[in-house]
C-alpha cells in the first residue's frame, strides 16, 4: 500500500495579493512559512520515505519546513506549475476587465484553454499522469509530494475521472494536506485538510 501525502506550498505574495504567479520563482511569506509550521505540527511523527517537489522555490521552501535533511528529496519538473504566460502577474479582476475574450474562453474550457505565451492544464495532466505512473512503480511507503494548487486538481482528474470543472468544488488553500492512500491501483482520498492563521 502507498500513500500519498499531497501538499500545496504555503501562502506567497501571489495569493495574498491573488494573482496568477506560474512559473514566477516567489518566496513563501511570514504567513507562509506559519501555515506550513501549523501543517508540521499536524504531521507530528511522520515519517516520510522519499519527498517529491516542484523546482519553483515556493515549493522548496516549503519542502524544507517539513521534513529534516535525513528524508531522500527529489526535485520533479513533472510537479511545476503552469505556465500562465501573459497572465502571470494579474490578477482575476483585472483580466476580466482588459482580456474579457481570454476569461470567457477560459470559462468554456478550462482544462484546454492556453493563456497567451503559457500552457493549458491539459499539458500538466500530462505531467502529473507521467509522475503518477513513475510512482505506482516504486515500493510501497509514505511519500510526500509538495506542489502548486493547478497541479492537485490534475491530480484529481487524472486519479478520479473527474471534469477538471468538478474540482472546483475542492477548497485547495496554501498549505492543503491531501492524503490518498492506493493499493492494488485504487486510489482513495483519505483527509483534506485546510490549516487556518491568524492574519
Amino acid at each position: 500500500m502507498k500513500e500519498v501525502y499531497l501538499v500545496r506550498h504555503g501562502d506567497t505574495d501571489a495569493t495574498e495579493k491573488e494573482y496568477f504567479a506560474g512559473l514566477s520563482n516567489i518566496s513563501l511569506t511570514p504567513r507562509g512559512r506559519k501555515r506550513i509550521q501549523r501543517l508540521r505540527e499536524f504531521l507530528g511523527e511522520r515519517r516520510f520515505d522519499r519527498v517529491f517537489v516542484s523546482p519553483l522555490r515556493r515549493t522548496l521552501e516549503t519542502a524544507l519546513l517539513l521534513v529534516d535533511a535525513s528524508v531522500p528529496l527529489e526535485v520533479c519538473e513533472d510537479l511545476k506549475e503552469r505556465s500562465f504566460g501573459s497572465w502571470e502577474g494579474r490578477g482575476w479582476r483585472n483580466l476580466e476587465i482588459e482580456s474579457p475574450e481570454e476569461i470567457e474562453e477560459w470559462k468554456r474550457d478550462p482544462l484546454r484553454f492556453t493563456p497567451p505565451g503559457g500552457e493549458s492544464f491539459e499539458r500538466v495532466l500530462g505531467r502529473v499522469a507521467h509522475f503518477w505512473g513513475r510512482l505506482r512503480a516504486i515500493e510501497n511507503g509514505r511519500y510526500l509530494v509538495v506542489t502548486h494548487a493547478g497541479v492537485l486538481r490534475c491530480f484529481f482528474v487524472h486519479l478520479f475521472k473527474m471534469r477538471f470543472e468538478q474540482t472546483f468544488s475542492f477548497l485547495f488553500e496554501p498549505g492543503v494536506l491531501i492524503v490518498i492512500r492506493e493499493e492494488n491501483d485504487f486510489p482513495q482520498v483519505v483527509n483534506i485538510v485546510n490549516f487556518e492563521v491568524e492574519e
